[in-house]
């Protein structure tokens, strides 16, 4: 065969390849395409409520928190987990040491167990989920973080979440690491907007015997499970490929957390729709419903 003819038909196939291959990325990384309701998504949220850990008054993921973010009209990001008994809890970490000097699992416990706890050693329990509900009441709102470790049944958790919820009239969303949480909302809940979690996970020093299934979410190809409406990443790590794919290719919402300066805060406006802060009140804010 002429060398000519071999150098176009190797370059004919490189390209062909290289064609097939970027199809299955975009294939694996792609959301849902007609999402629910989402006008709410745009707009400022607090991480964990207006908090601070510094004084035990108002602290993260506590009901002082939540009533301040409702009282400067911003939207909050909270995190739920499942206790032992089956009840719902507001609470960031899997393990409670760090904020009831408590080392056992949220999971481990009971709702008992888990009231008599309190966050740093203040005042404030750990808050039930109905009570938050109760307390926000529409007037912003929310990004509802379910938490479910990995190879753990998400069914449970995503159950009760969604029960408790159809009795809510606010407006909310759904977010999680774990994609089986995304997926179980596709199958069962539709008319939820979902959105998947993720980061860098090399880069924050969090790759372990996981790692496969680590690199694979952070650069989204686990969004073949859930079919995010939207997608939720680090604002240090928005200049990963997916997430640039996600949000300039494909075109779909996305949010940034943890913005922690007004700069960064400008700066992310033009890179997502949804804005989770902490640390700091941004300038402006959200408007308080009635």
């Amino acid at each position: 065969m002429n060398p000519l003819n071999i150098a176009v038909t190797v370059i004919i196939s490189a390209l062909a390849a290289a064609v097939i291959l970027f199809c299955l990325y975009i294939f694996l990384i792609a959301g849902r395409r007609k999402h629910p309701e989402h006008a709410f998504f745009d707009g400022l949220f607090a991480h964990r409520g207006l908090y601070s850990n510094e004084t035990p008054e108002a602290p993260e993921n506590s009901m002082p928190a939540f009533s301040r973010a409702v009282g400067r009209g911003f939207g909050i990001e909270l995190d739920v987990h499942i206790s032992k008994d089956g009840e719902l809890f507001v609470f960031h970490d899997d393990n409670m040491r760090r904020m009831c000097s408590i080392d056992r699992k949220i999971v481990d416990l009971t709702a008992s167990e888990i009231e008599s706890a309190r966050l740093l050693g203040g005042n404030e329990a750990p808050p039930r989920f109905s009570d938050v509900l109760r307390l926000v009441d529409g007037r912003v709102p929310l990004v509802v973080e379910l938490k479910c470790e990995p190879r753990v049944d998400p069914a449970p958790l995503c159950r009760a979440v969604s029960e408790m919820m159809k009795n809510y009239t606010g407006e909310y969303c759904i977010e999680s690491f774990n994609p089986y949480v995304v997926g179980w909302y596709r199958k069962n809940e539709p008319s939820v907007f979902r959105g998947q979690l993720a980061e860098r996970f090399y880069t924050r020093g969090k790759h372990d015997k996981n790692g496969a299934a680590l690199f694979a979410l952070e650069n989204l190809w686990l969004n073949v499970v859930g079919r995010p409406d939207f997608v939720a990443y680090n604002c240090l790590h928005r200049d990963a490929l997916s997430y640039r794919l996600w949000r300039n290719v494909l075109r779909m919402p996305t949010a940034l957390w943890t913005i922690r300066d007004e700069n960064t805060l400008a700066d992310a406006a033009s890179d997502c729709e949804c804005r989770i802060f902490e640390s700091f009140i941004p300038q402006s804010g959200g408007e308080v419903r009635p």
